[in-house]
């Protein structure tokens, strides 16, 4: 299902283990106003920014460092074993 252009979310269906969701409820209830979909929303927003920073790490030592196979094959002409 695409989202709407006015609404950015989109449905997420699933199974979950009960006691992961029984903690979610409980959390929910601890805090005012939120709900089990807020919650899921927290715990989903947290993970993409903890996958992002580790993408970007990657990123950034794979630049630095480079293919070393491939730096070799550059330089000595031959196939990397």
């Amino acid at each position: 299902m695409a989202p709407r252009m006015s609404d950015p979310y989109v449905e997420l269906r699933g199974d979950v283990l009960a006691e992961h969701v029984a903690v979610m409820d409980a959390v929910a209830q601890a805090i005012p106003g939120a709900s089990r979909t807020s919650v899921m929303r927290e715990i989903v927003a947290e993970w993409v920014e903890r996958e992002l920073h580790r993408s970007t790490l990657v990123q950034r030592v794979a630049r630095g460092n480079g293919n070393v196979a491939e730096l070799e094959r550059k330089h000595s002409g031959n196939r990397a074993p």
